[in-house]
């Protein structure tokens, strides 16, 4: 029996190639998507050129000056203190007055003092009546003794006479042995006169010494007493007081806090880049001053002596400045800004602010107009009429003329392409 094709079968045979031509299709489209999609133009690389100005720099001479900040002192600066145990009686001043030397502050209650005094005073004239005794005492004792030697001298004719009766048998006993104990007993007196005389100097000396403690104690009283008024040491503004009337003060209590407003200085700390230049003016005699403002008054100081010591971690030591104008307007610990000026240098360049990176280094352009970094010495400030300020500095390696930037870049190295405004010129 012959098998039978089924009509659904028969048509899928005839349509086998249609998957094949559509895939076909498929890759032919994408082919010709891919051969005709547009090619990248090639980006080219422009390197950025930043703009910025120079200045032209010339070689002058020029004053450097430096900013310092300083604060006042006082080379002399004391707290006074109760010198005895008393009660304070009257309190002359307040914080902030200027007083000159000698000047009452504090006056304490002094009746203890005279009662010492007038008993020092009295054991001195003990003393002294002492000595006169003692010398009218030696004066008669000198007197006395020939006298003693000539009774002696006497009583051993008397011996010899009663002794010679009585070998003969014409005198009694009884009274060769009295004229022998007158005798012994005027010997005695003798030796102890001649002992007092011969001891004078000891008992003057003694006496003496006695008076001369007697005059300290005194001098003590009086030191005490005077103690009891406490008077300015120098030319001051009382910076504390420190007591009241009424209370009761020990020896060394503080009294009055008190700076010497003759010797105030400005302590300010002077790097030690500008060291060299400071000592080397001083040698010379050019004594570097500083000048600044304190509540809008004018002060003015001169460089006495640099600090014997300089703290650990400091960039730099303290100069000493005594105030010559201004004195009497400023107060001990107050802060200020001053202007310290440096010995004139005719190898300084003046450049603005903005042509400084960092502390030592400027950029120049060269030819192909990138920046080239060159270090420099930084001596100073340079204050113009106006009241601008501009840099010193002293660098060997730039030439009058070369251009420099005055421009503060972020980005700046060295190398960098830039691009040069309109030059500023300056002298």
């Amino acid at each position: 029996m012959a098998e039978q094709t089924h009509p659904a079968a028969e048509k899928a045979k005839k349509r086998w190639w249609l998957p094949i031509l559509i895939l076909g299709t498929a890759g032919a489209v994408a082919a010709a998507l891919i051969m005709t999609k547009p090619k990248p133009r090639p980006v080219s690389v422009t390197e950025r050129a930043w703009r910025v100005s120079t200045v032209a720099v010339g070689r002058a001479a020029h004053r450097p000056s430096v900013t310092l900040y300083g604060r006042v002192e006082s080379l002399w600066s004391s707290q006074l203190t109760a010198g005895v145990t008393a009660d304070v009686v009257e309190v002359a001043v307040i914080e902030g007055d200027q007083v000159e030397t000698s000047t009452l502050l504090v006056r304490l209650d002094d009746r203890d003092a005279q009662l010492q005094l007038a008993q020092r005073e009295a054991e001195l004239k003990q003393a002294e009546a002492q000595i006169a005794a003692e010398i009218r005492r030696h004066a008669a004792n000198e007197a006395a003794l020939p006298r003693e030697r000539q009774l002696l001298a006497l009583t051993r004719s008397e011996v010899s006479r009663l002794q010679d009766l009585v070998e003969r048998q014409v005198g009694a006993q009884s009274q060769l042995d009295t004229a022998r104990q007158a005798a012994e007993r005027q010997a005695i007196a003798v030796t102890v006169r001649e002992q007092a005389v011969d001891e004078h100097d000891a008992r003057l000396a003694e006496v003496k010494a006695a008076r001369a403690r007697a005059e300290a104690l005194r001098d003590q009283a009086l030191l005490e007493l005077e103690r009891c008024v406490v008077l300015a040491p120098f030319n001051g503004r009382i910076a504390q007081v420190l007591v009241s009337p009424g209370k009761r003060v020990r020896t060394g209590d503080p009294l009055v806090d008190i700076y010497d407003t003759d010797a105030l200085m400005f302590r300010a700390q002077i790097p030690s880049r500008h060291l060299p230049a400071v000592r080397a003016a001083v040698d010379v005699g050019q004594v570097p001053e500083v000048g600044g403002e304190i509540d809008g008054v004018a002060v003015e100081a001169r460089l006495r002596s640099l600090a014997g010591e300089a703290a650990s971690g400091t960039g730099g030591v303290d100069g000493l400045f005594q105030v010559v104008t201004g004195q009497e307007s400023i107060s001990q610990g107050r802060f200020v800004r001053l202007t310290l000026s440096l010995p004139e240098d005719d190898n300084l360049i003046a450049l603005p602010h903005e042509a400084i990176y960092g502390t030592d280094r400027i950029y120049t352009v060269d030819d192909q107009s990138r920046m080239r970094s060159i270090r420099i010495e930084r001596v100073g400030e340079l204050r113009e009429a106006e009241g601008k300020t501009r840099v010193l500095i002293r660098a060997d390696a730039v030439a009058d003329g070369t251009r420099v930037i005055s421009t503060q870049l972020p980005n700046a190295l060295d190398g960098l392409l830039v691009s040069v405004a309109d030059d500023i010129s300056r002298e």
